[in-house]
Protein backbone atom coordinates (compact mmCIF):
# COMPACT_ATOMS: atom_id res chain seq x y z
CA UNK A 1 0.00 0.00 0.00
CA UNK A 2 1.49 3.35 -1.09
CA UNK A 3 0.21 6.54 0.43
CA UNK A 4 0.81 9.99 -1.01
CA UNK A 5 -0.06 13.13 0.93
CA UNK A 6 -1.13 16.35 -0.76
CA UNK A 7 -0.81 19.43 1.47
CA UNK A 8 -3.58 21.98 1.62
CA UNK A 9 -3.14 25.25 -0.23
CA UNK A 10 -3.35 28.60 1.49
CA UNK A 11 -6.24 30.82 0.43
CA UNK A 12 -5.78 34.38 -0.77
CA UNK A 13 -8.42 37.05 -0.23
CA UNK A 14 -11.45 37.22 -2.50
CA UNK A 15 -10.52 40.81 -3.30
CA UNK A 16 -7.06 39.73 -4.47
CA UNK A 17 -8.50 36.87 -6.52
CA UNK A 18 -10.93 39.20 -8.29
CA UNK A 19 -8.25 41.84 -8.94
CA UNK A 20 -6.08 39.44 -10.97
CA UNK A 21 -8.85 37.26 -12.39
CA UNK A 22 -9.16 38.77 -15.87
CA UNK A 23 -5.41 38.61 -16.54
CA UNK A 24 -5.25 35.05 -15.20
CA UNK A 25 -8.14 33.94 -17.41
CA UNK A 26 -6.65 35.51 -20.53
CA UNK A 27 -3.36 33.71 -19.85
CA UNK A 28 -5.31 30.52 -19.16
CA UNK A 29 -6.74 30.40 -22.70
CA UNK A 30 -3.46 29.42 -24.39
CA UNK A 31 -2.55 27.11 -21.49
CA UNK A 32 -5.83 25.21 -21.83
CA UNK A 33 -5.61 25.14 -25.61
CA UNK A 34 -2.21 23.45 -25.39
CA UNK A 35 -3.46 20.86 -22.91
CA UNK A 36 -6.53 20.02 -24.96
CA UNK A 37 -4.41 19.57 -28.09
CA UNK A 38 -2.03 17.29 -26.22
CA UNK A 39 -4.73 15.26 -24.47
CA UNK A 40 -6.54 14.45 -27.73
CA UNK A 41 -9.94 14.22 -26.07
CA UNK A 42 -12.06 13.05 -28.98
CA UNK A 43 -15.76 13.87 -29.16
CA UNK A 44 -17.38 11.20 -26.97
CA UNK A 45 -20.51 9.17 -27.60
CA UNK A 46 -21.62 10.26 -24.11
CA UNK A 47 -20.19 12.63 -21.51
CA UNK A 48 -20.92 12.68 -17.78
CA UNK A 49 -19.71 15.73 -15.87
CA UNK A 50 -19.35 15.19 -12.12
CA UNK A 51 -18.65 17.79 -9.44
CA UNK A 52 -19.88 19.24 -6.17
CA UNK A 53 -20.36 22.78 -4.88
CA UNK A 54 -18.95 25.45 -7.18
CA UNK A 55 -17.58 22.76 -9.53
CA UNK A 56 -21.08 21.35 -10.02
CA UNK A 57 -22.47 24.84 -10.60
CA UNK A 58 -19.79 25.65 -13.18
CA UNK A 59 -20.85 22.66 -15.29
CA UNK A 60 -24.51 23.63 -15.70
CA UNK A 61 -24.18 26.05 -18.61
CA UNK A 62 -21.51 24.00 -20.39
CA UNK A 63 -23.54 20.78 -20.19
CA UNK A 64 -26.58 22.63 -21.56
CA UNK A 65 -24.47 23.89 -24.47
CA UNK A 66 -23.07 20.39 -25.06
CA UNK A 67 -26.62 19.08 -25.41
CA UNK A 68 -27.49 21.97 -27.72
CA UNK A 69 -24.64 20.86 -29.96
CA UNK A 70 -25.97 17.31 -30.09
CA UNK A 71 -23.87 15.62 -27.42
CA UNK A 72 -25.38 13.14 -24.99
CA UNK A 73 -24.26 15.17 -21.95
CA UNK A 74 -25.26 14.91 -18.30
CA UNK A 75 -24.32 16.63 -15.03
CA UNK A 76 -24.15 14.76 -11.75
CA UNK A 77 -23.47 15.27 -8.10
CA UNK A 78 -21.31 12.41 -6.75
CA UNK A 79 -24.19 11.41 -4.43
CA UNK A 80 -26.39 10.78 -7.48
CA UNK A 81 -24.14 7.91 -8.58
CA UNK A 82 -24.75 5.08 -6.08
CA UNK A 83 -22.96 2.55 -8.30
CA UNK A 84 -19.98 4.83 -8.80
CA UNK A 85 -18.75 5.22 -12.35
CA UNK A 86 -19.47 1.64 -13.38
CA UNK A 87 -21.64 1.49 -16.46
CA UNK A 88 -20.88 5.05 -17.51
CA UNK A 89 -19.95 4.61 -21.13
CA UNK A 90 -18.21 7.42 -22.92
CA UNK A 91 -16.19 10.09 -21.12
CA UNK A 92 -16.49 11.09 -17.48
CA UNK A 93 -15.23 14.59 -16.65
CA UNK A 94 -14.51 14.88 -12.92
CA UNK A 95 -14.26 18.46 -11.67
CA UNK A 96 -12.70 19.56 -8.42
CA UNK A 97 -11.11 22.97 -8.30
CA UNK A 98 -9.01 21.93 -5.31
CA UNK A 99 -8.53 18.39 -6.61
CA UNK A 100 -9.37 17.27 -3.07
CA UNK A 101 -13.18 17.13 -3.00
CA UNK A 102 -13.75 13.98 -0.96
CA UNK A 103 -16.92 12.87 -2.72
CA UNK A 104 -15.41 13.20 -6.22
CA UNK A 105 -12.15 11.52 -5.22
CA UNK A 106 -14.07 8.65 -3.61
CA UNK A 107 -15.92 7.99 -6.87
CA UNK A 108 -12.63 7.38 -8.64
CA UNK A 109 -11.32 5.28 -5.75
CA UNK A 110 -14.29 2.94 -6.20
CA UNK A 111 -13.06 2.02 -9.66
CA UNK A 112 -13.72 3.15 -13.18
CA UNK A 113 -16.20 2.11 -15.77
CA UNK A 114 -15.40 4.62 -18.46
CA UNK A 115 -12.73 6.84 -19.91
CA UNK A 116 -12.13 9.77 -17.57
CA UNK A 117 -10.34 13.09 -17.20
CA UNK A 118 -10.00 15.45 -14.24
CA UNK A 119 -10.34 19.23 -14.39
CA UNK A 120 -8.57 20.85 -11.44
CA UNK A 121 -6.92 24.10 -10.48
CA UNK A 122 -4.42 22.90 -7.90
CA UNK A 123 -1.80 20.34 -8.87
CA UNK A 124 -0.66 17.87 -7.74
CA UNK A 125 -3.88 16.60 -6.18
CA UNK A 126 -5.53 13.30 -5.22
CA UNK A 127 -8.05 13.57 -8.06
CA UNK A 128 -5.45 14.33 -10.70
CA UNK A 129 -3.22 11.50 -9.52
CA UNK A 130 -6.08 8.97 -9.48
CA UNK A 131 -7.45 9.94 -12.88
CA UNK A 132 -4.08 9.85 -14.57
CA UNK A 133 -5.28 12.36 -17.17
CA UNK A 134 -5.81 15.93 -16.04
CA UNK A 135 -6.61 19.37 -17.41
CA UNK A 136 -5.19 21.97 -15.04
CA UNK A 137 -6.28 25.61 -14.87
CA UNK A 138 -2.82 26.78 -13.85
CA UNK A 139 -2.29 26.07 -10.15
CA UNK A 140 -3.59 29.56 -9.41
CA UNK A 141 -4.00 30.99 -5.93
CA UNK A 142 -7.67 31.53 -5.16
CA UNK A 143 -10.01 32.54 -2.37
CA UNK A 144 -12.26 30.29 -0.31
CA UNK A 145 -15.19 31.67 -2.34
CA UNK A 146 -13.75 30.30 -5.61
CA UNK A 147 -13.54 33.23 -8.00
CA UNK A 148 -10.91 32.47 -10.67
CA UNK A 149 -11.30 28.70 -10.21
CA UNK A 150 -15.01 28.98 -10.99
CA UNK A 151 -14.75 31.15 -14.08
CA UNK A 152 -11.72 29.12 -15.17
CA UNK A 153 -13.75 25.92 -14.97
CA UNK A 154 -16.46 27.42 -17.19
CA UNK A 155 -13.74 28.49 -19.62
CA UNK A 156 -12.16 25.02 -19.64
CA UNK A 157 -15.49 23.32 -20.36
CA UNK A 158 -16.29 25.89 -23.05
CA UNK A 159 -12.98 25.25 -24.78
CA UNK A 160 -13.48 21.50 -24.48
CA UNK A 161 -16.78 21.92 -26.30
CA UNK A 162 -14.99 24.03 -28.92
CA UNK A 163 -12.62 21.12 -29.52
CA UNK A 164 -15.52 18.72 -29.96
CA UNK A 165 -17.24 21.07 -32.41
CA UNK A 166 -14.07 21.81 -34.43
CA UNK A 167 -13.85 25.46 -33.42
CA UNK A 168 -10.68 27.31 -32.50
CA UNK A 169 -11.80 30.39 -30.58
CA UNK A 170 -8.78 31.27 -28.45
CA UNK A 171 -8.75 34.92 -29.52
CA UNK A 172 -12.52 35.08 -29.10
CA UNK A 173 -12.23 33.95 -25.48
CA UNK A 174 -9.49 36.44 -24.70
CA UNK A 175 -11.64 39.26 -26.09
CA UNK A 176 -14.74 38.09 -24.23
CA UNK A 177 -12.90 37.85 -20.89
CA UNK A 178 -11.41 41.32 -21.29
CA UNK A 179 -14.82 42.76 -22.19
CA UNK A 180 -16.44 41.00 -19.21
CA UNK A 181 -13.96 42.55 -16.77
CA UNK A 182 -14.25 46.01 -18.35
CA UNK A 183 -18.05 45.82 -18.22
CA UNK A 184 -18.10 44.87 -14.54
CA UNK A 185 -15.77 47.76 -13.72
CA UNK A 186 -17.88 50.20 -15.73
CA UNK A 187 -21.05 49.10 -13.94
CA UNK A 188 -19.46 49.02 -10.49
CA UNK A 189 -21.55 51.83 -8.97
CA UNK A 190 -24.78 50.23 -10.21
CA UNK A 191 -23.72 46.85 -8.87
CA UNK A 192 -23.11 48.35 -5.43
CA UNK A 193 -26.53 50.01 -5.52
CA UNK A 194 -28.03 46.64 -6.46
CA UNK A 195 -26.22 45.01 -3.53
CA UNK A 196 -27.65 47.58 -1.12
CA UNK A 197 -31.16 46.83 -2.36
CA UNK A 198 -30.73 43.06 -2.08
CA UNK A 199 -29.22 43.16 1.39
CA UNK A 200 -32.26 44.47 3.20
CA UNK A 201 -34.49 41.52 2.38
CA UNK A 202 -35.42 38.36 4.22
CA UNK A 203 -34.07 36.25 1.37
CA UNK A 204 -32.91 36.46 -2.23
CA UNK A 205 -34.18 34.39 -5.16
CA UNK A 206 -31.71 34.18 -8.04
CA UNK A 207 -33.53 33.11 -11.19
CA UNK A 208 -32.13 32.30 -14.63
CA UNK A 209 -33.10 30.26 -17.69
CA UNK A 210 -31.57 26.80 -18.09
CA UNK A 211 -28.62 28.02 -20.22
CA UNK A 212 -27.51 30.35 -17.39
CA UNK A 213 -27.98 28.13 -14.35
CA UNK A 214 -24.22 28.23 -13.67
CA UNK A 215 -24.61 31.90 -12.79
CA UNK A 216 -27.67 31.40 -10.59
CA UNK A 217 -26.20 28.46 -8.70
CA UNK A 218 -22.80 30.06 -8.14
CA UNK A 219 -24.41 33.42 -7.26
CA UNK A 220 -26.29 31.70 -4.45
CA UNK A 221 -23.14 29.94 -3.22
CA UNK A 222 -21.20 33.20 -3.12
CA UNK A 223 -23.91 35.14 -1.29
CA UNK A 224 -24.28 32.36 1.28
CA UNK A 225 -20.55 31.79 1.78
CA UNK A 226 -19.57 35.46 1.66
CA UNK A 227 -22.03 37.93 3.22
CA UNK A 228 -24.07 35.02 4.71
CA UNK A 229 -27.34 35.83 2.95
CA UNK A 230 -30.25 33.44 2.52
CA UNK A 231 -30.39 32.84 -1.22
CA UNK A 232 -31.93 30.22 -3.50
CA UNK A 233 -31.32 29.44 -7.18
CA UNK A 234 -34.19 28.52 -9.48
CA UNK A 235 -34.60 27.94 -13.21
CA UNK A 236 -37.06 30.40 -14.77
CA UNK A 237 -39.69 27.97 -16.03
CA UNK A 238 -39.59 26.04 -12.76
CA UNK A 239 -39.94 29.30 -10.84
CA UNK A 240 -43.12 30.13 -12.73
CA UNK A 241 -44.76 26.91 -11.57
CA UNK A 242 -45.32 27.93 -7.97
CA UNK A 243 -42.13 29.17 -6.25
CA UNK A 244 -42.69 32.77 -7.43
CA UNK A 245 -45.90 32.92 -5.39
CA UNK A 246 -43.93 33.62 -2.19
CA UNK A 247 -42.79 36.99 -3.57
CA UNK A 248 -43.09 39.88 -1.15
CA UNK A 249 -40.62 39.98 1.74
CA UNK A 250 -37.71 38.69 -0.36
CA UNK A 251 -35.63 40.17 -3.16
CA UNK A 252 -35.23 38.84 -6.68
CA UNK A 253 -32.15 38.87 -8.90
CA UNK A 254 -32.80 37.64 -12.43
CA UNK A 255 -30.38 36.85 -15.25
CA UNK A 256 -31.85 36.45 -18.72
CA UNK A 257 -33.88 37.98 -21.52
CA UNK A 258 -37.44 38.82 -22.43
CA UNK A 259 -39.08 36.05 -20.37
CA UNK A 260 -37.11 37.13 -17.30
CA UNK A 261 -38.05 40.77 -17.95
CA UNK A 262 -41.70 39.72 -18.09
CA UNK A 263 -41.19 37.88 -14.80
CA UNK A 264 -39.77 41.07 -13.26
CA UNK A 265 -42.92 42.87 -14.35
CA UNK A 266 -45.10 40.19 -12.74
CA UNK A 267 -43.09 40.21 -9.50
CA UNK A 268 -43.37 44.00 -9.29
CA UNK A 269 -47.02 43.49 -8.30
CA UNK A 270 -45.75 42.13 -4.95
CA UNK A 271 -42.32 43.71 -4.40
CA UNK A 272 -39.98 46.46 -5.59
CA UNK A 273 -36.83 44.54 -4.61
CA UNK A 274 -36.04 43.51 -8.18
CA UNK A 275 -32.92 43.39 -10.33
CA UNK A 276 -32.33 42.16 -13.88
CA UNK A 277 -29.06 41.42 -15.68
CA UNK A 278 -29.75 41.16 -19.39
CA UNK A 279 -28.49 41.93 -22.91
CA UNK A 280 -29.19 44.73 -25.37
CA UNK A 281 -31.72 42.59 -27.28
CA UNK A 282 -34.11 42.53 -24.32
CA UNK A 283 -36.89 45.08 -24.16
CA UNK A 284 -36.77 46.03 -20.48
CA UNK A 285 -38.82 48.48 -18.42
CA UNK A 286 -36.46 50.41 -16.14
CA UNK A 287 -39.20 51.41 -13.70
CA UNK A 288 -39.50 47.82 -12.48
CA UNK A 289 -36.16 47.76 -10.67
CA UNK A 290 -32.40 47.76 -11.05
CA UNK A 291 -31.12 46.81 -14.49
CA UNK A 292 -27.72 45.99 -15.90
CA UNK A 293 -27.39 45.64 -19.66
CA UNK A 294 -24.34 43.64 -20.72
CA UNK A 295 -22.71 43.91 -24.19
CA UNK A 296 -23.06 40.15 -24.69
CA UNK A 297 -25.64 38.13 -26.59
CA UNK A 298 -27.79 35.77 -24.52
CA UNK A 299 -27.86 33.35 -27.44
CA UNK A 300 -24.16 32.66 -26.78
CA UNK A 301 -24.64 31.38 -23.25
CA UNK A 302 -21.07 30.60 -22.19
CA UNK A 303 -19.57 34.10 -22.70
CA UNK A 304 -22.70 35.61 -21.15
CA UNK A 305 -22.33 33.29 -18.16
CA UNK A 306 -18.70 34.34 -17.65
CA UNK A 307 -19.61 38.03 -17.90
CA UNK A 308 -22.53 37.58 -15.52
CA UNK A 309 -20.27 35.80 -13.06
CA UNK A 310 -17.98 38.84 -12.99
CA UNK A 311 -21.08 40.86 -12.06
CA UNK A 312 -22.13 38.36 -9.37
CA UNK A 313 -18.63 38.34 -7.90
CA UNK A 314 -18.57 42.13 -7.61
CA UNK A 315 -22.04 42.00 -6.11
CA UNK A 316 -20.79 39.56 -3.47
CA UNK A 317 -17.79 41.73 -2.61
CA UNK A 318 -19.99 44.82 -2.26
CA UNK A 319 -22.59 42.98 -0.19
CA UNK A 320 -19.93 41.73 2.21
CA UNK A 321 -18.42 45.20 2.49
CA UNK A 322 -21.78 46.90 3.13
CA UNK A 323 -22.73 44.29 5.69
CA UNK A 324 -19.36 44.45 7.40
CA UNK A 325 -18.52 40.77 6.85
CA UNK A 326 -15.01 39.49 6.22
CA UNK A 327 -15.74 37.34 3.20
CA UNK A 328 -12.51 35.43 3.78
CA UNK A 329 -13.43 34.16 7.25
CA UNK A 330 -15.08 30.69 7.18
CA UNK A 331 -18.39 30.23 8.97
CA UNK A 332 -17.63 26.60 9.89
CA UNK A 333 -14.66 24.30 10.13
CA UNK A 334 -15.23 21.79 7.31
CA UNK A 335 -14.47 18.34 8.67
CA UNK A 336 -15.16 15.90 5.83
CA UNK A 337 -15.40 17.74 2.52
CA UNK A 338 -11.72 17.54 1.47
CA UNK A 339 -9.17 14.75 1.38
CA UNK A 340 -5.43 15.29 1.73
CA UNK A 341 -4.20 11.75 1.13
CA UNK A 342 -4.25 9.22 -1.65
CA UNK A 343 -4.04 5.48 -1.04
CA UNK A 344 -3.25 3.17 -3.92
CA UNK A 345 -3.88 -0.51 -3.21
Amino acid sequence: MNTAVFPRREWISAQASYATQADELVAMVDRLDGQFRQSRLERPSRVSVVGIGASHAAAATAVYEMRRHGLDAHRFLPSELPAGLSGHNGLTVLISQSGRSAEVVDLVRQGTGADQVAITNYTPSPLGALCGREINLGNLSDSSVSFVSFTGTILALAMLLDQWTDRNRTEHWKQQITLAAETADRLDAKIRSMAEMLLYSASIDIVAPAPLMSVAEEGVLMLREGPRLFATAMETRQYLHGPMDAAGPGAHLLFGGNREEQLVSQLSERTKRLALVTDANTVADAKHGHQLVLPFDLSDALPFAIASTFIAQKLTLHAADIRGFDINEPAFQRVDTKTDSLTNI
